[in-house]
């Protein structure tokens, strides 16, 4: 069997060592989604025909993610499929999870992920999703998803099916911040079906290929019976299907699906059809933002991905840079002249700080990584700026890159994986700002009916912190500070962390404070004339009052118009 291995096009499992500083701007490419039924039935004829056909039919499109790429995976990737990237098989069934992807496009990063609940028929092969890092374009990722959910409709079956969803969108959540997502598979799932929550990916702020190009963009009614396709099944308002394309962009990168085509063409010699299910393919334009530009990136593939672009504001000056470093580099922070902080990595290591001057940019990094432990690491950074001084920490090794700022651009954020140590690194330029920007001031959100504070409790700054309605007293632990571009709400008693929904997008959302990541469960709308402060991808949520009491843990509900749901920002 020939397997394309991505090491080839990856040094030390990580970064593409490109030197150009072309930037992409737009683009197009083409996605198809397969359940190819790579099991033994007489469907298929009981042997690998079917499959080897299927591997000459899905050789035109740019990222095809399969399902059930089970007995006859050697037939897949060999008869003729001619993909330069292709995710090594899991195994056959009962060992792999059937999940593959064949790309045009270079990719790392994979990971395969097991439902975590799984019972009958979907218990014998461990289902679930992969993730890998496509890379579109220098500094161009996107986030490429393939799942196959569990299938059924007993009580048992739907339990199942929504743990499934909240699985996959908590990993992208927590894996996925801030970054451009494409999610497509077999979801077993209906709009329709009472007890399933595909929905949620929506509530998130991801659009549905079908629902946008087919059906102009109106959601199925959970409830209102399923839209059956019939004998001929195409790509039509009253025929939902089970295999769903769904994105979401990040700021930077926008993702527009241009068509969505149900094939029915994928048949043998004699008209019959290839599997159960019909290739989905989804025609794709993306573009990226002109306000700023990234690197490639460079390290490993562990630790957690984080990507400041979509967090940044539009003007971003950066007013210090610290890092902290040992034989390795622990940590990287930019700290803005409004009072932004982004940070990513550990603790550890010895702190140095840089403040720049009036007019002084960060101009140039250079890194260096090598293995430890098993793990690609950024063992040495060094920074320059415009007026030639440098920050410098960490051991040097054979395996180095230098990322530069284009004439005009200065880097103002990062973009990579870290975890207690920094994994992999990259930059996020931003054009130089000659003008002057005025340092944020923090603000205090007053509700209009209980003229109560939002409050961080006790002004612990950490992770879980609950955010409580409280007696305004001036103390920082009210104080905010708004970015109607994001929609960030940072607390300005640490900067570094976000108010956040707690990952719950519905009535009853306990908010809480988080370390800033720029996911949706950070982004909201507020509206100083309706006073609302609205969940951002789902404004039918907005933040209000949770009873009178002192100390009360603020909450999110149905907008009602009610005065507990109304908000001024104050100095």
């Amino acid at each position: 069997m020939k397997l394309h291995h991505l090491a080839c096009a990856i040094a030390f499992g990580g970064a593409m060592l490109i030197s150009s500083q072309s930037y992409a701007g737009s683009g197009s490419f083409s996605t198809l989604s397969y359940n190819i039924a790579g099991t033994p039935t007489a469907y298929n004829g009981w042997d690998n025909t079917h499959t080897q056909i299927i591997s000459c039919y899905v050789k035109p499109f740019d990222i095809v993610n399969v399902q059930e790429d089970f007995l006859w995976h050697a037939a897949l990737y060999d008869t003729c499929d001619n993909h330069p990237y292709r995710t090594p098989t899991s195994g056959t069934a009962g060992i792999g999870d059937g999940l593959n992807t064949m790309s045009s496009f270079w990719f790392d990063d994979l990971d395969r992920v097991t439902w975590t609940n799984r019972a009958d028929s979907d218990a014998l092969t461990p289902k679930g999703f992969s993730l890998i890092r496509v890379r579109l374009a220098e500094g161009t990722y996107l986030d490429v998803y393939n799942l196959h959910a569990q299938s059924g409709t007993s009580s048992t079956d739907l339990t199942d099916s929504v743990s499934d969803v909240n699985q996959i969108v908590s990993y992208i959540e927590a894996n996925s911040a801030g970054n451009a997502v494409l999610v497509y598979g077999d979801t077993n799932t209906r709009y329709t079906r009472v007890g399933q929550n595909i929905w949620e990916f929506l509530h998130r702020g991801f659009s549905d290929a079908w629902i946008q190009t087919i059906r102009g963009g109106s959601v199925p009614a959970v409830g209102s019976g399923d839209l059956v396709c019939g004998p001929t099944q195409t790509a039509r308002p009253d025929c939902e299907i089970v295999d769903k394309v769904l994105w979401r962009g990040n700021g930077y990168l926008s993702l527009q699906a241009k068509a969505y085509v149900d094939h029915q063409d994928a048949v043998d010699s004699s008209g019959t059809q290839l599997s159960d299910h019909h290739p989905i393919e989804v025609d794709w334009t993306y573009a990226t933002a002109a306000s700023f530009a990234l690197s490639d990136q460079f390290g490993g593939p562990h630790g957690t991905s984080y990507n400041d672009s979509s967090a940044l504001p539009s003007t971003p000056v950066v007013k210090q840079l610290t890092i902290q470093t040992g034989n390795r580099v622990d940590h990287v922070e930019i700290a803005l002249s409004n009072g932004y902080v982004f940070s990513h990595g550990g603790t550890g290591g010895t702190t140095q700080t840089l403040t720049l001057g009036n007019g002084e940019v960060l101009s140039s990094v250079n890194l260096c990584i090598d293995q430890y432990q098993g793990h690609t690491r950024v063992f040495s950074i060094n920074f320059a700026t415009s007026a030639g001084r440098h920050l410098s920490g960490g051991a040097t090794t054979a395996s180095c890159t230098t990322y530069t700022a284009p004439a005009g651009w200065q880097i103002a954020g990062f973009h990579g994986r870290s975890g207690d140590e920094v994994d992999k690194l990259g930059v996020v330029y931003a054009p130089v700002n000659t003008g002057t920007v005025p340092a944020r001031q923090p603000q205090r959100l007053i509700n209009r009916s209980s003229s109560l504070c939002m409050d961080v409790n006790g002004g612990t700054m950490a992770d879980g912190t609950a955010v409580i309605q409280w007696s305004c007293n001036g103390g920082v632990n009210q104080t905010w500070s708004y970015d109607d571009q994001t929609g960030m709400i940072r607390s300005m008693a640490d900067p570094h962390y976000c108010l956040d929904n707690n990952g719950t997008y519905g009535d009853g959302a306990q908010l809480i404070i988080w370390t800033c990541t720029g996911n949706n469960n950070q982004r909201f709308k507020y509206d100083a004339s309706a006073g609302t402060i609205a969940v951002r991808s789902y404004p039918t949520e907005v933040i209000g009052m949770n009873g009178t009491s002192l100390g009360n843990q603020l909450l999110t509900a149905t907008a009602s118009g009610a005065a507990a749901q109304t908000w001024t920002l104050a100095q």
